[in-house]
Formats: C-alpha cells, structure tokens, sequence
C-alpha cells in the first residue's frame, strides 16, 4: 500500500502555484494505482531507481514513463540502480522517444521552474551542471537521489529544493527511526521527510525481498509556491 505525502513548499519565486508529483524508488513495480495521482499535477518527477538492477530489468519503470509522458511533462532521474543498468543506453534512448526528459547532471526549464537531476558526475565522466543550474533564474529544483550526497557534497547549494529517495525509508522504523539504510549504516538520520531544504522520500517500491515494517511505501505531492 503507497501512502501520498503532501508538502506544501514556499518559494516566492512564482506567479502561480506549482504541483509537483513524485515517485522515488519505483525499481520496476507495478504502477497502475499510480495513474490516477497525475491528475491535477503540473509535472511528475522521477529521482532515480525507476528501474532494477538486480533483474536488469525497466519494462514496467518505462511503462509508467509512457503511460505519465501522455499526461504530463515528466523529468527522470539517474539513480543507482540506472547506473548499474547495462543497458543503460537504451533506456534512456526509450525515455527520450516516450516524451520525457532523462536528466543526468543536466537541467531544463519548464517556465519559471529549473529542473536537474545531479549524480556523482566522476562517476559518470560528466560534468559537474551545478554551478550552472545555480546561476539560472527561477525556482531550482534539483533531484539528488542519494540523500548522503547532499548533506556531505550538496548542502550549500543554491537551489530552492532537493528531492532525494534511495534509503527506503530505513526498511524498519520503530518510534520513527530507521533500522538502516545504504550509504548511511545502521539507525540513518536521512531516510524520509525534510531536512533543511531535501525532501527524503521513502520510496514507491522494495528492490529487495527484505520487508519494510512500521514504513509505508510513500509517493510526494510537492504543493510550490
């Protein structure tokens, strides 16, 4: 069962409010009870593990980049498991001809909005598009999916938002601590919620057969303004 966590976010950069829907974590799962939350959005955004590396597998991640791309502009966002997609390529190639934009250290600006998506770009042999993105006008709102990099790497950047997934929530939380989550070890302080300018979602799917217990799996209305 998906709980939809709704965040209201002021800015003071935009003529009008924006809604922002976004689905972290997806790892290939079924998505069709998902649908029906596009409606009403100004965009759906993606940040990262739309796929799953374990099954190599995009079918029903690219499905719901499809069935969304037809609704909405949709931005996706480079996770750790699309970098360890082998066929990487290709799902990009297959994002771009579905309608939607798969970012990867780049940004694009939907009107007032700057969107990005910033991902170890050493690891990528890419460009660092931060300074860039910070220097453009409008309401910054940067994917980041490891929520580790942006406190260590991140936190003074000049951006509005930062949405981030990637810890699960922690899988286990008792008393609204997690029990663990990679990159962060045991008893995480970055798996869901707010913290300074990062929303943590606790993602849309498992990866994994480990059970996520006292952890709703969680998709983000981001109500901007």
């Amino acid at each position: 069962m998906r709980q939809l966590t709704v965040y209201p976010w002021h800015t003071g950069k935009l003529a009008r409010p924006v809604r922002l829907l976004v689905i972290s974590d997806l790892h290939d799962a079924p998505y069709a009870d998902l649908l029906p939350l596009l409606t009403g959005a100004d965009a759906l955004l993606l940040p990262g593990d739309v796929v799953n590396r374990y099954r190599q597998g995009y079918t029903g991640g690219l499905g719901m980049v499809r069935e969304a791309a037809r609704i909405l502009p949709t931005f996706v966002g480079m996770g750790n498991h699309e970098y360890r997609l082998r066929e990487l390529k290709a799902f990009q190639a297959a994002v771009s001809k579905a309608g939607a934009e798969m970012l990867s250290n780049r940004y694009v600006r939907l009107g007032q909005l700057v969107i990005g998506c910033w991902y170890r770009p050493e690891n990528l042999g890419q460009a660092d598009m931060l300074p860039r993105m910070e220097a453009e006008d409008g309401c910054r709102v940067l994917m980041c999916h490891h929520p580790e990099d942006y406190i260590r790497r991140l936190k003074g950047a000049q951006v509005d938002l930062v949405l981030a997934g990637h810890a699960h929530g922690g899988q286990v939380r008792v008393l609204g601590q997690g029990l663990y989550a990679p990159g962060q070890g045991l008893f995480p302080r970055y798996t869901r919620g707010v913290h300074g300018r990062m929303i943590v979602s606790a993602g849309a799917a498992n990866a994994v057969l480990a059970p996520r217990w006292g952890n709703p799996c969680e998709v983000l209305r981001i109500d901007l303004d």
